[in-house]
């Protein structure tokens, strides 16, 4: 196994009989991965399975991984990304990019234990998938108590043709995403996108007055735009976007506005 110490890219397609790709015992082994791509697997469940029934990982391993990139596609019997677990030795801070696509029975990508330390977070995509939120709850926080999330290198976000996503956190949450410049959200129906600071009705994506300031590329739905335009915000709350998508999530014609000279 140690042949794999120093492997920095890893691809695997149509592997068919594969259940899960990391078990506990491999994620020292492969610590040094920056790239994993894998698709077309009929049969997988789990990528890293940090988590075994029965045994504590936590006090077994004490991974750092290096990976930087994780490309997910058509994998339509995926559960788990990451099998959750209680904070540990096992980090992935330097994740940069994720991308999953065709995934119907992902119902949660990150464990909060991953998501509260991806701080290099650059780019996410989630595209035709089975996600009811975006982060799994923390078993460790109760109900009435509030978690934050830091997405502090997150420039690009793209959310489409997620039917069942209900929430980004199934909790008391704050998001901040102060690099935030792209973001394209289509057919995603069940969630509310945007919000106001002081609206106490719902838990939405984002707040309006935090993200639409420093966004140049957008894509939204219709009612969105609606809703941004009833509460009548300033003007130069939208001073610098330069593309802005409007899509209805019923198959309406999409429109396009570029507003680059």
């Amino acid at each position: 196994m140690n042949s794999f110490s120093m492997l920095k890219e890893l691809t695997i397609k149509k592997c068919d009989l594969l259940l899960n790709i990391f078990p506990p015992f491999l994620l020292g082994v492969f610590q040094r991965l920056e790239k994993l791509i894998v698709a077309d697997c009929a049969s997988l469940e789990e990528v890293f399975q940090i988590q075994v029934q029965g045994l504590d990982i936590e006090e077994t391993y004490e991974v750092s991984s290096q990976l930087r990139e994780v490309n997910l596609v058509r994998l339509p019997k995926l559960k788990h990304v990451w099998t959750n677990y209680r904070e540990g030795n096992i980090s992935f801070e330097n994740l940069q990019i994720v991308s999953i696509l065709e995934c119907w029975s992902l119902k949660s990508l990150f464990p909060f234990s991953i998501a509260k330390d991806l701080q290099q977070l650059e780019r996410l995509a989630i595209d035709k998938c089975g996600l009811e939120e975006i982060v799994s709850k923390n078993a460790e926080v109760s109900n009435e108590q509030e978690i934050w999330l830091a997405f502090n290198q997150l420039s690009f976000l793209l959310l489409g043709h997620l039917p069942y996503l209900t929430c980004f956190y199934p909790g008391m949450h704050r998001t901040t995403w102060p690099t935030l410049k792209k973001l394209r959200i289509y057919n995603c129906g069940r969630i509310k996108i945007f919000g106001h600071e002081e609206s106490q009705i719902g838990q939405s994506l984002f707040l309006i007055e935090k993200v639409i300031p420093q966004l140049e590329e957008v894509s939204l739905r219709l009612r969105d735009i609606a809703m941004i335009s009833d509460a009548q915000f300033e003007a130069d709350l939208f001073y610098n976007i330069k593309f802005l998508r409007i899509s209805c999530d019923f198959n309406v014609p999409t429109i396009f506005l570029n507003f680059l000279p």
